[in-house]
C-alpha cells in the first residue's frame, strides 16, 4: 500500500516513492491499490495469505546489481527485512507468510502481465516466492487521484486533511530515520548498530500518543530510558523548567505540564512537555539536562519535537551524565511576524 505523507522516509536513495495526505492515501489504498492486489491474490491463496513489506524498507533495480559495493544483499537485505518472521509452530511446521509490495519501479517488476497487472518475484532458490513487486502505473494512480472528487463524489474540500499532533511528529520522524538509514550504507561498520538501535527507538516513538497539551505551540522533549532528563526552556521572561514550571513573559504564559522520571513510577518511554496558549514573544533556547543517571548507559539518545503546524520541527540528539555533553543546547527559536524561526 501507499504509506507516506512524507516522500523522504524510504531507505532507498533510488526508490520513486508517491506521498499523499492521509485521506488521499485512504482512498487511493482502499479503491484503486487493494482491488488490484485482491484480483492479483485471489488464485495464490487470497491476499489474507500474504503480508505486505514495509515500504520503507523497499530498495530498487540499481542497489540490487550494486550489491557487491553495499552491504550484504542476502544478508542485510533478505534475512533482514523478509525472512525474520519465519518460525515453527508446535508440530514443526514453518510458519511464513509471503511478503508482497507495492513498487513504481518497473524494473523490478519484469514478469509477464497477469490480469492486467506486472510484477516480479524474489525466491531462495527454486522454491516459493517469498516477495512480490506489484506494479503500479505512476500516470494511472495520478489520473485515478484527479478523478477522486467525481468518481467518489466528494467535495475536494473534504480531500483536506488536518494532521493530529502524531501525523505531524511521525511525518518528521520518517525523515529521520530516512536520513539515518542513507548514512547507514556508507557508515564504518563500528557504527552501523548505533545507527540501527536509534532507527529502532525513532520507530518505537512513533507509535506512542505525545502526552501534554498541545496548546497553540509546544516543545516535546522524548527518551527511552528510565533516566531522569529535564527539558528546560531559557525565555526573556525567566527559564521554564521543574523548578519554575510556569513563566509568564508580556502576558504570555509558558508552562511546563508533563515531567516524568522525576520522582516514582518510572518508565522506559517518558517525555516533558512545555505549552504556550498564544505564540510566545522573544528568543528561545531549548535545552535538555541529564540530571539523574539510573540506567548507567554511556549516553541517552533523545528527540525534540516542535509543533507549530506546517513549521513543525524535529531534533535528534543524546546527552551524557558527565563531561560537556551534560546539558545540550538543541536549538534557538522565536517567532518573526507570526512565523517560527529556528536558529
Amino acid at each position: 500500500m501507499i504509506k507516506h505523507n512524507s516522500a523522504s522516509s524510504v531507505i532507498s536513495p533510488f526508490n520513486p516513492v508517491v506521498s499523499l495526505n492521509p485521506q488521499v492515501r485512504q482512498i487511493v489504498n482502499e479503491s484503486f491499490i487493494y482491488p488490484k492486489l485482491e484480483k492479483f491474490f485471489q488464485d495464490k491463496g487470497g491476499i489474507d495469505s500474504y503480508e505486505e513489506l514495509d515500504p520503507d524498507k523497499i530498495k530498487t533495480e540499481i542497489e540490487f546489481n550494486h550489491k557487491e559495493n553495499r552491504e550484504s544483499y542476502v544478508k542485510d537485505y533478505v534475512y533482514k527485512e523478509l525472512m525474520t518472521r519465519i518460525s515453527k509452530n508446535d508440530e514443526g511446521k514453518i510458519n511464513f507468510k509471503p511478503r508482497y509490495v507495492i513498487s513504481f519501479d518497473q524494473y523490478l517488476t519484469d514478469f509477464p502481465e497477469k490480469e492486467g497487472i506486472r510484477y516480479g518475484k524474489l525466491r531462495l532458490g527454486e522454491k516459493a516466492p517469498i516477495l512480490y513487486f506489484i506494479y503500479i502505473d505512476l500516470q494511472e494512480l495520478i489520473q485515478f487521484i484527479k478523478n477522486i472528487p467525481e468518481a467518489l463524489q466528494i467535495e475536494p474540500e473534504a480531500l483536506k486533511v488536518v494532521e493530529t499532533s502524531e501525523d505531524r511528529r511521525n511525518r518528521l520522524i520518517d525523515e529521520l530515520i530516512a536520513e539515518k538509514y542513507r548514512k547507514l550504507i556508507t557508515a564504518p561498520q563500528n557504527q552501523k548498530e548505533e545507527i540501527r538501535a536509534e532507527c529502532v527507538r525513532l520507530l518505537s516513538l512513533s507509535t506512542q500518543k505525545i502526552q501534554g497539551n498541545a496548546g497553540i505551540f509546544r516543545v516535546n522533549l522524548s527518551w527511552n530510558t528510565t533516566d531522569d532528563l529535564d527539558l528546560e526552556i531559557e525565555t526573556e521572561g525567566g527559564i521554564i523548567n521543574y523548578e519554575n514550571k510556569i513563566v509568564e513573559y508580556k502576558g504570555i504564559i509558558g508552562k511546563l505540564d508533563i515531567d516524568e522520571n522525576a520522582n516514582e513510577n518510572f518508565v522506559s518511554n517518558p517525555q516533558e512537555n512545555i505549552t504556550w496558549e498564544e505564540l510566545p514573544q522573544g528568543k528561545h533556547i531549548v535545552l535538555v539536562k541529564f540530571f539523574n543517571n539510573r540506567e548507567n548507559r554511556e549516553k541517552v539518545p533523545f528527540t525534540i519535537f516542535i509543533e507549530n503546524g506546517d513549521e513543525s520541527r524535529i531534533y535528534d540528539s543524546f546527552v551524557q551524565f558527565t563531561g560537556n555533553n551534560k546539558t545540550k543546547k538543541v536549538v534557538e527559536f522565536e517567532f518573526q511576524d507570526g512565523r517560527l524561526i529556528c536558529f
